[in-house]
């Protein structure tokens, strides 16, 4: 049979699924993406046995339906070097040899048995369903990916928490020292549901989330899995089924030392002064005070040291805190605003990181906590 297909757009759609599969694989099918062409559409999916990742796109010309397997390193590296246009595919039914023909030549390679391929099993026993906008999603997953932890030993907190009201729907990471919420106000459809997605799913969605596409159905199922509809791309993939601390609890509600600083200017002194921090610690000191920011860092090992003076707007009494430089310029590397807010309570407790302006339904609160200062 005879497929016809736009070679940058199979490439684009194969580059997303190869995402799925696992770098090395026991089981050889595994390691390809499975071709379903039915009614002049391909949908090909891609499993790691936790996540199944379908796409479909439409074909300039079929033969009609038929179904087959095929390595996905050996096509995207055939696609990779040949530029866009129309590509046909020739699938021997018998044998499953592929010939793809493109201007001035052709390339032969051998397809897979597709009943070899894991079935995907119907999802049961929905608990949940809701939409978000996806350009929230896809910026509140960003935002959230510079806070999770990499701890094996805290499983939960390697996600990234999905904590859904009516009306509201919170983005949480933390690991521990710095923690990211973003709170989106939108239609749940009236529901209240919290999971953990992994870190995989949550850069696979990052990465085939269409700017143009609206809206994202996601389910939650009893058995402990979620689906994600992403117009061309469904996912469906295995959530963490640890509990995750109350993040609520620890965001402090009083923190009334109040600084406004010019963001492009707090990342910038804190990228030199950090040059002379101990390496260990990236310990950044601190001093607020009125309408002046200090800024100081000190290698003993090296006896080296570094001191910056920005200017800020500052309400409260003065104030001297310790943060780790690397996490602060990474939560203020996040934010687009010119300026941020950082909020303070006393040198042992959490600081809230915000931006000066919040958007429309759309509110971020980032917290990092301190480091001691012992002199």
């Amino acid at each position: 049979m005879r497929y016809t297909v736009n070679s940058a757009e199979l490439y684009s759609h194969l580059q997303n699924l190869d995402k799925v599969i696992l770098a090395k694989n026991t089981v050889p099918i595994l390691s390809c993406v499975l071709f379903e062409i039915k009614d002049s559409t391909l949908n090909m999916r891609a499993t790691d046995k936790e996540i199944t990742l379908t796409s479909s796109l439409q074909l300039v010309e079929s033969g009609g339906d038929s179904s087959f397997a095929v390595n996905a390193k050996r096509i995207l590296d055939i696609l990779k070097v040949i530029p866009e246009q129309p590509i046909t595919l020739d699938v021997n039914t018998s044998t499953l040899q592929i010939d793809l023909r493109y201007l001035n030549g052709h390339m032969v390679f051998q397809g897979e048995n597709a009943d070899e391929f894991p079935q995907l099993k119907a999802q049961e026993n929905e608990t949940s369903t809701f939409p978000v906008e996806a350009s929230a999603l896809s910026l509140g997953l960003a935002n959230a990916v510079v806070a999770t932890a990499s701890d094996d030993a805290r499983i939960a907190m390697q996600g990234i928490f999905f904590d859904i009201t009516p009306g509201e729907f919170a983005i949480v990471a933390s690991d521990g020292r710095k923690l990211v919420r973003s709170l989106i106000t939108c239609d749940t459809n009236n529901v209240t549901a919290s999971f953990i997605l992994p870190q995989k799913p949550v850069n696979i969605i990052r990465a085939v989330v269409d700017k143009a596409l609206t809206d994202i159905k996601i389910s939650t199922y009893a058995e402990g899995n979620a689906t994600f509809d992403m117009g061309d791309y469904v996912m469906h993939c295995r959530l963490i089924t640890e509990a995750y601390p109350n993040y609520k609890k620890v965001i402090p509600q009083n923190n009334d030392r109040i600084a406004t600083l010019d963001r492009e200017g707090i990342i910038g002194a804190l990228r030199r002064v950090m040059v002379g921090a101990d390496h260990a610690t990236c310990l950044v000191k601190m001093q607020f005070e009125a309408d002046k920011l200090t800024l100081t860092a000190e290698n003993n090992n090296y006896a080296q040291s570094a001191e910056e003076h920005i200017i800020c707007q500052y309400e409260g009494m003065p104030i001297k805190i310790g943060f780790q430089g690397n996490f602060l310029m990474d939560l203020l590397g996040r934010l687009n605003t010119e300026e941020v807010i950082i909020q303070l309570s006393d040198p042992s407790r959490a600081g809230l990181i915000l931006p000066s302006k919040q958007e429309e339904k759309f509110n971020i609160l980032m917290l990092l906590m301190p480091l001691l200062i012992t002199n």
